[in-house]
């Protein structure tokens, strides 16, 4: 059995009989809600830390999840909405994007950003900020650019 979470108040969003894991609940969850017709929705789930490889996320609904540490490579991110919270989104984002994509300036920023987990506020500050979430943006994850203009 597992069940995910709301980080903020301990309030179960999916409970699950048949798996031991969060990736197998997740799954399990988004399938089901797909199944139904409707967007899989994990806003404040507390997800930290968990192994979500290869985990189908294609179009879930990720507003307020908790994903620190979580491990989201190999993951079915398509489709995905109201991941700007999330870091560890961003990163692997990033991951997946070719090294070329970015200079070595634009590195070093994301750099800092990943290494201080900086709040939008803070990410505003760097002068290449706009350019690394345009090509973030560009390569089909516009809901950061929106963010960063929305300050």
């Amino acid at each position: 059995m597992y069940e995910i979470k709301n980080r903020f108040d301990g309030s179960v969003i999916y409970k699950s009989e048949k798996v031991e894991t969060a990736k197998e609940a997740v799954e399990e969850y988004v399938k089901y809600e797909r199944g139904q017709g409707r967007r899989a929705y994990l806003g404040g789930a507390d997800l930290r830390g968990a192994y979500l490889g290869g985990a189908d996320l294609g179009r879930a609904d990720l507003g307020g999840a908790y994903l620190g540490g979580a491990y989201l490579g190999g993951a079915d991110l398509g489709g995905a909405k109201n991941y700007a919270a999330s870091h560890d989104f961003c990163m692997e984002i990033v991951r997946r994007m070719l090294e070329e994509t970015f200079t070595a300036h634009e590195w070093a920023t994301i750099g800092k950003i990943a290494m201080h987990r900086h709040c939008w506020d803070e990410i505003r500050k760097y002068k290449n900020a706009e350019k690394i979430f345009k090509k973030i943006a560009d390569a089909g994850w516009p809901e950061y650019l929106d963010e960063l203009k929305r300050g």
